[in-house]
């Protein structure tokens, strides 16, 4: 049996579970009847940064739709047990995270749909950084060390959507099981896990700036090329029901189609038409949610002649048909 849940419904079901504050320390853990287990720790470090240790088995499969928009929020999650299926919405293809990956990210007005697995424990670490605060002593030529998704966001509230998985080193597994076996309570408690949150995040700069020098020689990393990329995406969006091949695409934004292919493919993970894809099935997706569009308006709207075609692709991308999908929305409103 799979359960569709929204994060209206999981915000319900969660006030049944029991509610611990401690200090900077908050816990709320109990059984949420016929979906799962679950136990949250959240504790606040330092001005700018929070840890959080999540833990939750499911008592059937789960597809949870997080339907509502992210506020802007930079983080690093780190999986030590259990496997997560996800698509992060114009953002990412479905993916699977997992042990011995983490990912990094900057949520940035998009949504989210997880697939989760019955009988697997499921157990992450994630730290939250505030970068305007976090990294507000840092000197000018500390800020340029560090990953550009973060040096863009100590100075402005405009940033682009960032998610990227990494490799998690035995350095790394180290810092974790410290942060799960802390030895002490109160103030040396907070500082023991201060110390191990920002020793994660070294190790995660170390692996950033290794990556950045690997890539400087790729051409779709020039910034030129890069704002090609962008302003291609731009097009393809804005035509829908009747997009530009890959040659015009290619011609409209001044780059040979090899170029675009796999400089595309580089900045946004995907190839330039999945993206449009997945695009116009997240678009159906929030106008079947609404409920002002019946299941063939809302094809014909983002540009699928076919019906059937349509179905199709929407079943394979969320699990399920968009029939079932407006009908659901339609109960919990």
């Amino acid at each position: 049996m799979i359960k569709i849940l929204t994060d209206t419904n999981w915000n319900e079901l969660c006030q049944e579970t029991s509610f611990q504050l401690k200090g900077f320390e908050t816990i709320v853990q109990g059984k949420i009847p016929n979906v799962c287990n679950t136990y949250d720790y959240w504790a606040e470090l330092c001005n700018g940064l929070s840890l959080s240790i999540h833990e939750v088995e499911l008592i059937d499969d789960l597809v949870w739709i997080k339907d509502r928009l992210d506020n802007l929020q930079f983080g690093l999650s780190f999986f030590r047990s259990g496997k997560v299926a996800i698509q992060r919405h114009s953002l990412t293809d479905r993916i699977d995270e997992s042990v011995g990956r983490y990912y990094s990210e900057c949520n940035c007005d998009f949504q989210e749909t997880e697939w989760w697995k019955a009988g697997e424990k499921f157990s992450r670490i994630y730290l939250k950084i505030e970068p305007q605060q976090f990294f507000q002593s840092f000197g000018e030529q500390e800020i340029e060390q560090i990953p550009i998704y973060l040096r863009q966001a100590t100075i402005s509230d405009r940033v682009q959507p960032y998610y990227q998985q990494w490799e998690t080193t035995q350095q790394m597994w180290m810092a974790l099981c410290n942060i799960l076996q802390c030895p002490y309570q109160g103030l040396m408690k907070r500082m023991y896990l201060e110390s191990q949150a920002i020793e994660l995040i070294a190790f995660h700069f170390q692996q950033f700036q290794e990556q950045e020098i690997c890539d400087r020689n790729f051409s779709a990393k020039k910034l030129s090329d890069i704002d090609r990329i962008y302003q291609a995406k731009e097009i393809l969006l804005k035509n829908l029901e009747n997009p530009p091949s890959l040659i015009d695409l290619a011609r409209q934004v001044g780059l040979n189609e090899f170029k675009l292919k796999r400089g595309f493919r580089q900045v946004f993970g995907t190839s330039a038409f999945k993206y449009l894809h997945d695009y116009r099935l997240e678009q159906a997706r929030q106008l079947l949610a609404l409920g002002d569009m019946n299941v063939e308006e809302v094809a014909l709207k983002i540009g699928f002649d076919s019906r059937s075609y349509f179905a199709s692709a929407f079943r394979k991308k969320f699990g399920l048909n968009p029939k079932q999908y407006f009908q659901h929305y339609q109960k919990s409103l």
